[in-house]
């Protein structure tokens, strides 16, 4: 994964968390549909944002090309949480069709349905927010929380460059 042929500890992080987001992911998205989040579920989520926080610290100490793919991760992630929020607005998702289980199948790549979990719970358990708004926001809130990944780690693959 890294510029050498050797795993670091830091790409074998990276990939047990690939592992427990992509699990977390399709969970969040089977309990999202009915809003129906159980108590072992939150403990995954909860499981999942530590293992991201650690892997955040973690890929301090990474290689130039892991940090690069990284990066490119929050991008891809942001775009799809601006394809989501600019969908919704323009209304054009109406019935299945093929862009929505695109759009399904590549929101298990991101941390949107796991961002949106925690909206629900910010939004709507503490804040009372009503559907459409609460979705909005929270989509919103996942678009901010990647653009800030992606400032991080393209902060961290500069510096990694200039080593």
């Amino acid at each position: 994964m890294g510029d050498n042929k050797r795993w670091s500890a830091a790409d074998f992080a990276a990939l047990l968390w690939v592992a427990l987001h992509l699990y977390t992911s399709v969970s969040a998205f089977g309990y999202g549909l009915y809003q129906t989040y159980t108590t072992r579920f939150w403990i995954l989520l909860g499981v999942w944002l530590v293992g991201l926080l650690v892997l955040n610290v973690r890929l301090v100490s990474g290689g130039a090309g892991l940090l690069r793919f990284v990066k490119w991760y929050w991008v891809f992630s942001a775009a799809m949480a601006a394809a989501v929020i600019l969908a919704a607005e323009l209304d054009l998702i109406h019935d299945v069709n093929g862009i929505l289980v695109f759009g399904v199948l590549c929101s298990f790549l991101t941390p949107l349905n796991q961002l949106l979990a925690f909206t629900w719970l910010l939004f709507k358990r503490m804040a009372g927010l009503p559907g459409m708004s609460r979705y909005g926001v929270g989509c919103g809130a996942a678009l901010f929380v990647c653009l800030l990944h992606f400032l991080y780690f393209a902060w961290l693959h500069h510096r990694a460059k200039e080593r």
